[in-house]
């Protein structure tokens, strides 16, 4: 069956599993971050949100892949962006299989993405890789994470040489003086221009979150000398053509959670439909309990 038909578990997915074994084992966001974005129409977010919803539960009660959703709180348009980390392109081919197998989650995916036909623009789906030696040390998805500030970088081409040597220099800067950096870079391969690079950082707050894009606050101007300063403005007028930042907020009600995500923030995931199908789990067995010989 084709992907596409498969978007709300399957493109629309992030595997927080990967993530979750990729920084525990290698202390790294997953090699390949596939990204699937839905582009709602105005006024249709209230019936996305259910549709949307219901999936994510069909998805949960067939103990698929778990997923995250998140909602753009800036930007031109509203967008729901759905990510999955894979270690290999081998893993992105081999991820289909559960669902080819199960027919009825197959057809009620189909069922609810047809319903949302009229409710989204077209859809786009991105292929990025990440670049190690420009980001910080943090997963792509610390604990507690409920924000997002995503910076697309639009690269001038024949320049990337000059947009990397600014985040390397970053980088290394932000080590040597032990300062705080949740930069995590990935440069799309497909699905958007080559020369686009992808910035996240993740907020516990939107508090923190507007804080850190105070404009305000320059970016390096406290991190590096007046030397290293000005070599990278150099480097950043001759490399990048555009940078726009969006905000997003992550959505459980939209998500099925990986029971690590769950257990660093329980109160944050209580609507998603994981753990509404726990809840279902747990009435049978509860009431068994009280109906059964001995109990009363």
């Amino acid at each position: 069956m084709p992907r596409q038909s498969l978007a709300f578990c399957l493109l629309a997915v992030v595997s927080l599993a990967s993530f979750s074994h990729a920084q525990q084992a290698q202390g790294a966001p997953p090699a390949i971050l596939e990204i699937y974005r839905d582009a709602v129409k105005p006024a249709k977010m209230a019936e996305y949100n259910r549709l949307e919803g219901e999936a994510a539960l069909a998805c949960a009660r067939a103990s698929t892949w778990p997923y995250l959703a998140m909602q753009s709180l800036s930007g031109p348009q509203t967008e729901v962006w759905y990510m999955e980390g894979f270690d290999s392109y081998a893993a992105v081919e081999q991820s289909s299989k559960p669902f080819v197998k199960n027919a009825a989650l197959s057809s009620e995916l189909n069922r609810l993405m047809e319903a949302k036909t009229n409710l989204v623009g077209d859809a786009h789906v991105v292929f990025a890789h990440y670049r190690d030696d420009l980001s910080s040390n943090l997963g792509l998805v610390p604990p507690r994470s409920r924000f997002f500030a995503v910076t697309m970088v639009t690269v001038r081409p024949g320049h990337e040489r000059e947009f990397e040597e600014i985040h390397r220099t970053l980088r290394a800067a932000r080590q040597r003086a032990s300062a705080a950096d949740n930069r995590v870079v990935y440069q799309v391969v497909s699905g958007m221009p080559r020369n686009i690079f992808l910035i996240f950082s993740a907020y516990r707050s939107l508090q923190n979150a507007g804080n850190g894009l105070d404009p305000a606050v320059d970016d390096y101007a406290s991190e590096v000398d007046e030397p290293t300063r000005n070599r990278l403005d150099d480097y950043t007028r001759v490399s990048v053509v555009s940078s726009e930042t969006w905000i997003f907020s992550v959505t459980p009600a939209m998500s099925n959670p990986a029971g690590e995500w769950i257990v660093d923030d329980p109160e944050f995931w209580r609507a998603s439909p994981a753990m509404q199908r726990q809840s279902e789990s747990r009435k049978p067995a509860e009431n068994s309990q009280r109906t059964s010989p001995g109990q009363h």
